[in-house]
């Protein structure tokens, strides 16, 4: 295969591991996650040909902290390095302005320590045909299941033919091509196999272009962003609102009975509450509250307990809200 380095700079604070380890999007086909080398792994496509992609973090400088990229392929030109480099932008959230969110986060005491380690970006999938499909797994099953749904699913895109077992994400054609056969037997979907394909068939026939859900959430209001997203069979409410924080709209929570636990044991004693009381526990940070919320009980995960230690952090939410569960 031939190689070619690159890379793209992000403004502080941000972390590579911090972000890909900000949720559970690192443990799903075509993503990898190398904790020894600190390096992401994704496994773009242009065509039918994959490109294996590594990013590094690198130094900072100026304020911005730098991303090393190593794209790899039977064939490297200039316009696929460019190529590569615009997705990684687009998977690390390099292209949004979260300065108003940071300042937020500063004077919020639940949520300053994502500052000390570099969180607050969330990772995404380049394509939204993509993050749709994974969304669509994720309903209504423990997330064990759904990395597992999402992985078989996974198989069925092109593979390096170096690394047999590394795959490209399929295109909605492909998945639709496998058809329900394979979704039900192989990926073992469930239900949602005739979600997944009827998705997947409307961006095929060109009735669902999800190639412009970027450009759409960036003109549009959330509520038009909501009712774009919830048109597609499967996707409810909280995998809406998931789905619009990907795309950089942060306005919404995702209410799902994680989110009914957590607000129930942090806010309200244990005490059973309704999604309105929720609401209204984030109501104050605006059109931040999907991110103040993420970031909140993310802080509580043993992932960012372990960043918080290396960085030198003393006690944070997440610990205190230990001692009283205690």
């Amino acid at each position: 295969m031939e190689k070619a380095k690159t890379s793209i700079s992000i403004p502080e604070p941000f972390s590579l591991k911090a972000t890909v380890l900000g949720h559970g999007w690192h443990e799903c086909a075509p993503m990898s996650w190398c904790e020894g080398g600190d390096c992401l792994q994704v496994i773009e496509r242009t065509g039918n040909t994959p490109v294996r992609v590594s990013m590094q973090q690198g130094g900072r400088r100026s304020g911005r902290v730098r991303v090393n990229i190593t794209a790899e392929s039977a064939t490297v030109d200039d316009d696929l390095v460019s190529l590569v480099r615009a997705r990684c932008a687009r998977m690390l959230g390099a292209d949004l302005d979260l300065s108003e969110f940071f300042t937020l986060a500063a004077e919020h005491p639940k949520i300053a320590p994502i500052l000390e380690i570099g969180a607050g970006r969330i990772l995404r999938s380049y394509a939204m045909s993509e993050n749709i499909v994974k969304a669509i797994c994720a309903t209504n099953v423990n997330w064990t299941q759904a990395v597992k749904m999402i992985n078989r699913v996974g198989q069925l895109g092109p593979c390096l033919a170096e690394f047999r077992n590394l795959n490209a994400w399929p295109t909605p054609k492909e998945i639709a091509a496998a058809g329900e056969d394979y979704l039900l037997n192989v990926a073992r979907v469930g239900y949602r196999a005739e979600s997944i394909l009827e998705f997947c068939r409307s961006v095929q026939d060109g009735s669902f272009d999800a190639g412009t859900l970027d450009d759409f959430a960036r003109r549009a209001s959330g509520e038009e962003l909501y009712r774009r997203l919830t048109s597609i069979r499967g996707i409810g409410p909280a995998s809406a609102h998931f789905l619009m924080g990907q795309l950089g709209c942060y306005e919404r929570l995702s209410i799902d009975s994680w989110t009914v636990s957590y607000v129930s044991r942090t806010y309200f004693n244990g005490r059973r509450v309704s999604n309105k009381q929720i609401e209204r526990v984030y109501a104050p940070f605006g059109r931040w509250r999907h991110l103040v919320w993420w970031f909140e009980q993310w802080l509580g995960w043993d992932t960012a307990r372990s960043m918080l230690r290396d960085a030198g952090v003393g006690v944070t939410c997440s610990q205190t809200r230990r001692k009283r569960r205690a």
